[in-house]
């Protein structure tokens, strides 16, 4: 499901994996600088195999013709509820799209019984989330060995 904000030539929707090929040039584009703050723990061309493997979903920010964000989603089955993950977000203009998309994910959310959503980030993240209702939920630390 898609949909237009109003007063705005943008549209937040799902993309088939059956197009992903189609649009897979300008997504890895957007994608990649978030993918890369995974560090080694995966690859843009994992990203694409998720998508293909219908573990990730894959969703764009259109304005016209143009994709000018991006976002992966995944259903994480926890032992006592089920989540909807935003992996990574790629692309510009956030403050434009988030609430139009945050709309549309929580609807997809609910629909796949999923009682929360969660993502994943930079600290800086939260300047947009706070204001949609996300909160800080935990701080990750990581060792190299």
């Amino acid at each position: 499901d898609g949909c237009y904000e109003e007063g705005n030539r943008m549209m937040f929707s799902a993309v088939p994996k059956q197009v992903l090929d189609v649009v897979w040039e300008d997504v890895k584009k957007l994608l990649e600088p978030a993918v890369d703050t995974a560090k080694g723990k995966m690859t843009i061309k994992d990203v694409y195999e998720y998508i293909k493997n219908d573990f990730y979903g894959l969703w764009v920010v259109m304005e016209d013709t143009k994709i000018v964000a991006c976002v992966t989603t995944r259903v994480i089955q926890y032992p006592e509820s089920r989540a909807l993950a935003l992996d990574f977000i790629g692309g510009k203009r956030m403050k434009e799209w988030l609430p139009e998309a945050q709309g549309i994910i929580t609807k997809y959310a609910r629909d796949n019984g999923c009682r929360h959503l969660e993502g994943y980030g930079r600290k800086a993240w939260i300047r947009w989330g706070r204001q949609h209702g996300w909160k800080q939920d935990y701080i990750a630390y990581k060792m190299e060995l």
